[in-house]
């Protein structure tokens, strides 16, 4: 009861109180000759009858009746209880007169910009649809005070309005004035010889305010930081070595004002340890050197809590790979404060062997089970593997079906066995898109794909595109299994037409290919593939000499044999790994074809994390093509660089060998490239995020590379190179690429700066 209820009570009594010498002293006179409510409409007449012992035909009492207004107040319905005692003969007539508090059927929240309203309304215990209770209503205004002082609003004012609506119901309005923040003004550290003040800031999370806190939010204070700082100066302090660092609570004192706060962390350092003798105890596998020599941690070395922690991972990951899932390795640290070293016993007790018992497939809405189960490297009734287990997270990974996958290891149906839970959280794998962009090479260009990654859940992939510019014109319909018929053989084609304008020339094909190959070991495959292709060129300027356009169309029926080493995360967006690809393909009139050449390419892309999610990306391209009888290689196979997906600085297969044309007699000399029949090409990228979320990322890049022709070799001093920036997005329609490239060695014809924009990726 609040001590304005409490008030009320007593007001009660007294006047209840005083009624009494002017009653009659007879019995009888005091007998209650009625009940009477006034005033109350939520709460029924029985239930208060039957809530207070004054009854009729009992004897009033002034202390029982204060009694009853005590438990009707605890009804929680009631602001304010009256109660009237009037003698009548024959006995006294009590009539209870309340007035109900009103129902809450709507709370706001003004003057907050610092936090939410469902920020807030998470924190109050104020409910809507029920009667106002003045202690809930006490607790809410002191949880928004608190909301407000983890955000370093210890000045914030929170006050309440209540304005009456129809029916009895009221609008609680919480006005807050949030005032200024509280700012972090100085931080000491006391104690601290061997690391200097400026060294101990950079590592705790509680910073200054300064310049740049508009920007970087620093200064502000928060209460659960300065646990984690104490935890952050004794790690930093235990991996150089200070074993017997102690950091005290950090001492807090505010301003009189309540603007500032000054921080004093007090540490004591003690002496710097070195490692002495390691050694293993317990449970060992192999033998104590064997497991000694897998520890990064070395006699004579600086004592590092972090190395040793390592070391802990790795020698539980050994354990692990042998099937003792539950090993317990405890590093027991024997300071010497004589020799200032630290000998180190690892305790190793490893448990029993576990076996998988079952793996259970879970979130996979659309994906089968069987193309997750394919993935994993380890089956029910294996022994458990830590390096397997991971390889099989890491393999589902790169499918790139799926944006999480977990793992987790319940203990099964005895002590010996863990269930594994394989839980997925599917991505979108198909998509529709129509576009159209603009680059300041080909135009505008139009396009329309139907793509589909994980096809009816089977993990097969296939799509249908089109696509239109100021250069080129493509349809192509494709198709690939990666398990052909639940087997590691791998079946894919593809089917196109279309239709390319070179500079001085136009290509038309109409062909397709198919490829069967098989997987082996982890990451490698092999695959046999025959590509079929229908060319004319046509359309040629006066600048084509007469040497390349003989023989410029023809059948090409090829065969190839790849080679392929595959260590990506992700098949479609990876971030880490290495993707190499070798392919030697030979056409000729033997396989029915009218073009005879041998071909040979190899590609090596290299994707490596340097800072959360800053990705450095390097491609490296290498080709060589030769005639296999007294032709020229055809134009339409030669090499030929620039463009959105070689040297974006340069106009699309502009680079590469060339020769000088006059346009006539006096003319000036007008250049025809006609490519060369070997190829160089490196590219490096730095990919830092803009919006992750939503799939927005900025590049730079840099491009180098060049083609050479027959009487030319490889040349690493002449190589046309160009730099740039841009925008990838990867949209639900599909990867989106907006660069802009800048060429470092410019020729005559070539532009400034060109614009690039093009669906799909890179690599």
């Amino acid at each position: 009861m609040s001590s304005r209820q409490l008030k009320r009570v007593l007001a009660i009594a007294l006047s209840v109180a005083l009624l009494i010498p002017a009653l009659p002293a007879s019995a009888a006179s005091r007998v209650i000759k009625d009940v009477v409510v006034e005033g109350s409409t939520r709460v029924p007449e029985e239930t208060i009858l039957a809530t207070i012992k004054s009854q009729k035909g009992l004897i009033f009492d002034t202390a029982i009746v204060s009694d009853d207004v005590k438990e009707l107040y605890k009804l929680g319905q009631f602001s304010d209880i009256k109660v009237d005692a009037q003698q009548e003969p024959g006995g006294v007539i009590l009539t209870y007169k309340f007035t109900e508090k009103p129902i809450i059927s709507k709370v706001e929240f003004e003057g907050n910009r610092k936090l939410k309203d469902d920020d807030l309304l998470d924190a109050i215990s104020v409910s809507t649809n029920s009667p106002l209770d003045e202690k809930e209503l006490a607790e809410s205004m002191a949880k928004i005070r608190e909301q407000y002082a983890e955000k370093g609003y210890y000045l914030a004012q929170v006050t309440t309005d209540l304005q009456p609506m129809p029916d009895g119901q009221a609008k609680l309005i919480f006005v807050i004035h949030e005032n200024e923040g509280v700012q972090v003004r100085r931080i000491d550290f006391v104690g601290n010889r061997k690391f200097s003040d400026k060294e101990l800031r950079k590592i705790v999370g509680t910073k200054r305010k300064g310049l740049l806190s508009f920007f970087t939010g620093s200064g502000k204070y928060k209460e659960e930081l300065l646990k984690q700082d104490v935890l952050r100066i004794t790690l930093h302090y235990l991996n150089h070595g200070y074993l017997k660092v102690k950091v005290q609570p950090p001492r807090v004192t505010i301003s009189k004002d309540k603007r500032y706060i000054f921080i004093g962390y007090y540490i004591h350092e003690g002496k710097q340890y070195r490692l002495g003798k390691l050694t293993m105890s317990g449970d060992i596998l192999t033998t104590q050197e064997e497991l000694l020599s897998m520890l990064k941690s070395k006699t004579g070395d600086v004592y590092n809590q972090m190395t040793m922690e390592g070391d802990v991972r790795a020698l539980t990951d050994r354990y692990g790979d042998q099937g003792y899932a539950y090993a317990t390795i405890v590093p027991q640290v024997v300071p010497n404060d004589d020799t200032l070293t630290a000998d180190v016993n690892f305790a190793i007790q490893k448990g029993q062997p576990i076996t998988i018992e079952r793996i259970n497939i879970m979130g996979n809405t659309v994906t089968r089970d069987k193309v997750i189960r394919r993935e994993m490297k380890i089956m029910e009734n294996d022994r458990y593997s830590e390096r397997l287990l991971r390889l099989s997270k890491e393999r589902i990974m790169a499918l790139g079906y799926f944006e999480e996958v977990n793992f987790a290891t319940p203990r099964g149906s005895r002590d010996d066995t863990v269930i594994l839970n394989v839980t997925v959280k599917e991505r979108s794998t198909g998509s529709f898109n129509i576009g159209a962009g603009f680059s300041s090479a080909e135009k505008f260009i139009l396009n329309a794909s139907v793509q589909k990654e994980n096809a009816f859940g089977y993990g097969i992939s296939g799509q249908i595109s089109v696509e239109f510019s100021k250069l080129r014109q493509m349809f192509m319909l494709q198709a690939h299994d990666p398990y052909f018929l639940d087997t590691n053989w791998m079946l894919g084609g593809s089917v196109y037409r279309s239709l390319y304008r070179y500079t001085d020339f136009r290509r038309k094909a109409l062909g397709g290919d198919v490829n069967l190959g098989r997987r082996f070991l982890d990451h490698y495959s092999v695959t046999l593939g025959y590509r079929i292709e229908d060319v004319k060129v046509d359309d040629f300027s006066i600048a084509v000499p007469q040497l390349f356009r003989q023989n410029a169309s023809g059948l090409t029926s090829a065969l190839s044999l790849t080679l392929a080493a595959d260590t990506r995360n992700n098949r479609y967006t990876p971030t880490k790994g290495i993707y190499n690809i070798g392919t030697v393909s030979v056409s000729g009139s033997k396989l029915g074809g009218d073009n005879n050449f041998l071909k040979m390419d190899f590609r090596s892309m290299w994707y490596q994390p340097i800072y959360k999610s800053i990705i450095f990306k390097v491609f490296g391209r290498i080709g060589y093509i030769r005639s296999l009888d007294s032709d020229p290689v055809p134009l339409f196979e030669r090499y030929f660089l620039g463009g959105p997906y070689s040297l974006r600085g340069y106009s699309p297969n502009t680079v590469g060998p060339r020769v000088r044309i006059p346009s006539g007699p006096g003319g000036p000399e007008t250049f025809f490239t006609y490519g060369g029949n070997k190829e160089l090409l490196f590219v490096t990228e730095l990919e830092v995020p803009i919006y992750d979320p939503a799939g927005l990322r900025w590049v730079v890049f840099f491009d180098a590379g060049n083609t050479f022709a027959e009487n030319e070799n490889y040349s690493f001093n002449n190589m046309r190179t160009d730099a740039g920036f841009g925008i990838r997005w990867n949209s639900p329609m599909g990867p989106l690429r907006f660069e802009f490239g800048f060429p470092f060695n410019r020729r005559t014809g070539d532009d400034a700066m060109i614009f690039n924009f093009s669906v799909g990726n890179f690599f």
